[in-house]
């Protein structure tokens, strides 16, 4: 009895590792006052009122350390930042047949850097039920790195309308994470990831 007992005690052992994590969840928002916190500005921007546009930041998680170990986890202490992409990522609701609209719009980082949206990969464009457009664009610029800038939306015309120039403050914002997780995850929580540690503040 014993002999069968220890190699499946063994298979459950080297078939189940834990994760632990530890990084920060970042943002950026929209404001108009440079002494703004995240609390009161905007994570989507929404400069016309007659016109369903809507503008918002994606930042990627950021993993800064993490641990594989078996069955017990262990304090993150490798360094992950390696693995980092320095990215961010811009997504616009409009309605369909506004493309033109973002041809001159831009992003503007404190130092004067231009990033047109014109120039930028777009890396997902979807069409919605309710006839709107939502596309992603990949900025080569990561998200701490627009603290500072200014989003810049060009006039244009729109049903025989014309609309202004409009222009945002961009404010960085980070909390830091931490996370634990089980592979397979079956043996734990019928098939699903477990996430044990609580974010911090």
């Amino acid at each position: 009895m014993r002999p069968r007992i220890v190699p499946a005690l063994s298979l459950m052992l080297t078939g189940c590792v834990a994760m632990t994590t530890s990084g920060t969840r970042e943002a950026v928002f929209f404001t108009d006052d440079e002494e703004a916190t995240a609390n009161n500005a905007q994570a989507v921007l929404k400069p016309y009122n007659d016109l369903p546009v809507s503008i918002e930041f994606k930042c990627p998680s950021r993993i800064a350390t993490l641990s594989p170990s078996y069955v017990v986890p262990l304090p993150p202490v490798f360094p992950a930042g390696f693995a980092h992409r320095k990215v961010s990522y811009l997504r616009v609701r409009m309605p369909e047949g506004m493309d033109n609209a973002l041809a001159q719009s831009r992003v503007i980082t404190r130092q004067g850097t231009a990033m047109p949206l014109a120039d930028a990969r777009q890396s997902r464009r979807t069409v919605g039920d309710e006839g709107t457009v939502e596309s992603t664009f990949t900025l080569d610029k990561e998200c701490e790195a627009l603290n500072g800038g200014t989003l810049e939306v060009a006039g244009f015309s729109y049903n025989n309308k014309a609309y202004p120039p409009s222009q945002a403050r961009l404010q960085f914002d980070s909390e830091v994470t931490a996370g634990i997780g089980w592979w397979p995850p079956a043996l734990f929580n019928g098939g699903h990831a477990i996430s044990g540690a609580p974010e911090a503040e």
